[in-house]
C-alpha cells in the first residue's frame, strides 16, 4: 500500500496515510481536525542503490584484497 502526504484545507495540517486505492484518496480525513478537506500534496519519490558515494568511490580502486569485497578495502 502507498502512502501519501497530505495537506488539510481545512486546519493546513500536513500528514501521511496509507491508501489502498486512489478512489480512497478522496475519502482521507485530518487526524487532527477530522475535516475531509485534504488535498494530496505531490511527492518526490525516493529509491535507495545499495551504493552511497563513498562505495562508488572505493569501488573505483578495485576489489579488497583482504577479504575479496568488491566495493574495496575492508577495515579488518
Amino acid at each position: 500500500m502507498p502512502v501519501f502526504e497530505f495537506q488539510c484545507q481545512a486546519c493546513d495540517h500536513a500528514f501521511e496515510e496509507l491508501v489502498r486505492s486512489a478512489s480512497e484518496a478522496s475519502k482521507v480525513v485530518c487526524p487532527e481536525c477530522g475535516s475531509k478537506r485534504a488535498a494530496r500534496k505531490l511527492s518526490v519519490f525516493a529509491a535507495r542503490s545499495g551504493m552511497d558515494g563513498s562505495a562508488k568511490a572505493a569501488s573505483s580502486r578495485g576489489p579488497c584484497g583482504r577479504c575479496g569485497d568488491p566495493n574495496g578495502p575492508c577495515a579488518l
